[in-house]
């Protein structure tokens, strides 16, 4: 009896589990998914010789190398202006800063866009070449001082007769002192050298007339050699508009003897323009002036011979 009803309900278990796995098939339950592959390691094979070398390549240390330098234009002329180019040299250290002297004056190195430097340089009146010099410091506090010479060739300028108050050719010792006193204010003005550009585009006229006395000039006043004219003389009449030619500092504005009210502004890098015997002055040292901004006008104080 006993073993009937075991095989018996063995007979219901199985038939209880083949409903089982047949209801399971019907409804479609997921399977395992199929196991990933383990990846093998990939076996490389060295390239051609032609890619590489054997044995590596070893790359040249950066050393501190002298830059190149050289102006434009290469061939100055006396009485110009000449920019001046210091490049870093190939395979040299990068440069940390860069200072010149050109005739014995400091001049301002502002650093461009790839690690050169740019200045601005005067090739004087009466001189046959100038001294440049120009120490660069490298990144690694390494110093390197070029000196060069820049030839200057000469110019024919005309001379020019004036006649003007004998106080401008003969001054009295009080007259003498204040001369003095100008003249090292001036200078000590123009050596105070802004490390950036200041000004903004091409320069303008600050009038527009006739040119009555150029660049250059040799002055006899009364018959007498006196100076070589510095400036850029423009006919006007008195009160007309005298303006900026560009953007800048005012670093002098007041009465001067020779130059009677003038104004000089500073565009940077050691670059001023001045504007001489004008009748008023508009602007105080130390204001900032823009391009085309009138800071005077025009007028016959100093020593001149009409407005």
């Amino acid at each position: 009896m006993n073993e009937n009803r075991s095989a018996r309900r063995c007979a219901r278990i199985g038939s209880a589990l083949i409903a089982t796995l047949a209801y399971a098939s019907c409804a479609k339950i997921p399977q395992p998914p199929t196991p990933v592959p383990i990846p093998q390691p990939v076996q490389m094979e060295r390239p051609a010789p032609f890619f590489y070398l054997d044995p590596p390549l070893a790359l040249e240390p950066l050393l501190p190398r002298a830059p190149r330098l050289r102006w434009i234009p290469q061939h100055p002329s006396e009485a110009t202006l000449v920019t001046l180019v210091v490049e870093p040299a190939g395979r040299g250290l990068p440069v940390f800063e860069a200072r010149g002297r050109a005739n014995e004056e400091e001049f301002r190195l502002v650093r461009l866009a790839g690690g050169s430097f740019l200045a601005l340089v005067a090739a004087p009146l009466n001189v046959a070449e100038v001294p440049v010099e120009v120490t660069v410091t490298a990144i690694d506090g390494t110093r390197i001082t070029q000196t060069l010479r820049m030839l200057v060739a000469s110019r024919n300028f005309p001379a020019t007769r004036l006649s003007v108050d004998s106080r401008f050719t003969a001054p009295d010792e009080a007259t003498l002192i204040r001369i003095a006193r100008e003249q090292r204010l001036v200078r000590a003005t123009l050596r105070n050298v802004s490390d950036e550009p200041l000004w903004r585009g091409a320069f303008i006229l600050p009038l527009i007339g006739e040119t009555t006395s150029p660049y250059g000039q040799r002055r006899l006043f009364n018959d007498q050699l006196r100076s070589r004219h510095t400036g850029h003389d423009i006919d006007g009449d008195i009160g007309v508009a005298v303006v900026a030619a560009n953007s800048g500092r005012i670093v002098i504005s007041r009465h001067l003897f020779f130059n009677g009210n003038a104004v000089f502004i500073d565009h940077g890098l050691g670059f001023h323009t001045g504007y001489f015997h004008l009748s008023e002055l508009e602007f105080l040292e130390g204001q900032w002036v823009e391009k085309g901004e009138r800071i005077g006008r025009v007028g016959a104080t100093g020593r001149v011979t009409g407005p």
